[in-house]
């Protein structure tokens, strides 16, 4: 499963290279610096305020122009936010990449990888839950994040996990390891069996990312 995550960010990059060249892919760039889809960092509460109702107002015009998935991301702790758009899907996983090459991978929805976030996420064994979302079962599992070292050593992390139901379209996990605990939010489109918006843990620095879907 890690050798697949990675293989997905080589193709990824390959893909970027070759269209870069095309029509497309530049109007596409060109859109996102005109709407200011960038992910920003060290602004103040009402920078970024205004930053999150920018990208908002520009989203139905972004979604008229561009017919690609996209997910709208935030995160509280560096002040960042961005819209970024599918750029490859294997199996189940999907790479969103931003205007400046920043890329999260999903698999099933659940945080799997993640690039140039700062703080990233290097990989991930995220076990039966991206199944358990799709069913909106409960169950027990484990989960391993890698991340790296100051030193640029990996380092992998199990956690025990518990996936629970607490509203009719509201799934809450709670992840422990010794010293370390997380709970991530998981939210689904009312009588749809898709996954709106998301709060899931990246690490101790960088805190949650809030994912939300503006098209599937």
């Amino acid at each position: 499963m890690t050798s697949l995550v990675r293989l997905i960010t080589v193709i990824m990059a390959v893909g970027l290279v070759a269209s870069c060249g095309s029509d497309r892919q530049e109007s596409r760039l060109e859109l996102f610096s005109r709407i200011g889809a960038n992910w920003r960092t060290s602004l103040s509460d009402t920078e970024q305020q205004s930053n999150a109702a920018q990208l908002r107002a520009a989203v139905p015009a972004l979604l008229e122009q561009v017919p690609t998935p996209m997910i709208l991301m935030t995160q509280r702790t560096i002040n960042g936010a961005g819209i970024f758009v599918l750029n490859t899907e294997i199996g189940n996983y999907r790479v969103f990449s931003s205007s400046d090459d920043m890329t999260v991978t999903l698999e099933g929805g659940v945080l799997a990888e993640t690039r140039r976030l700062g703080d990233d996420l290097m990989s991930s064994e995220n076990g039966p839950l991206p199944g358990l979302l799709a069913a909106r079962s409960e169950g027990d599992y484990q989960r391993v994040l890698r991340t790296l070292d100051g030193e640029g050593h990996e380092i992998s992390v199990m956690y025990d996990c518990r996936l629970s139901q607490t509203a009719p379209d509201r799934m809450i996990e709670n992840c422990t390891t010794p010293g370390r605990a997380f709970k991530n939010v998981y939210e689904y489109t009312p009588g749809a069996p898709l996954l709106a918006r998301s709060e899931q843990w990246l690490s101790n620095d960088h805190g949650h990312l809030s994912i939300e879907y503006l098209r599937h």
